[in-house]
């Protein structure tokens, strides 16, 4: 069970400050699969022909790639500080921890969305969200 339990206004009052972590971290994502498919061109090219230019390139986006990736991790861990779960990072989804008749449940927001207005079981993913209603008023 999670620590901590949303109410659906906690989670709304938080959409400002994820959306603006989320859409830069959607951003460098996409930047890193461009980088990521470069960097495999490269590979094959380097094999080639030894240290040349291409070879200083590869290291170049070997190195932005990896503080890339740095980054998403320590925009996930602020998320997670917060005490959200980060379920896909290409789409910005994140899983509010809640209680539903008792029940630990998700609330279930996507980058895009303007408020939450789904949920869904511990057991479910994104296809089995469900509307809210007013167990979460």
């Amino acid at each position: 069970m999670a620590e901590k339990h949303f109410t659906l206004e906690e989670a709304d009052q938080l959409l400002p400050h994820l959306r603006a972590i989320l859409e830069q971290l959607v951003a460098v994502r996409r930047e890193m699969g461009t980088k990521q498919h470069k960097m495999e061109e490269l590979r094959a090219h380097v094999r080639g022909n030894g240290a040349t230019a291409e070879g200083r390139l590869f290291v170049t986006l070997k190195e932005e790639l990896e503080s890339m990736a740095r980054e998403l991790r320590e925009g996930i861990e602020q998320i997670q500080g917060f005490g959200c779960l980060v379920k896909d990072l290409d789409t910005g989804l994140i899983d509010f921890p809640a209680l539903r008749q008792g029940q630990e449940v998700f609330l279930c927001w996507k980058l895009g969305e303007e408020r939450i207005g789904f949920w869904h079981t511990t057991h479910e993913g994104f296809s089995g969200r469900k509307p809210l209603g007013g167990e979460f008023a």
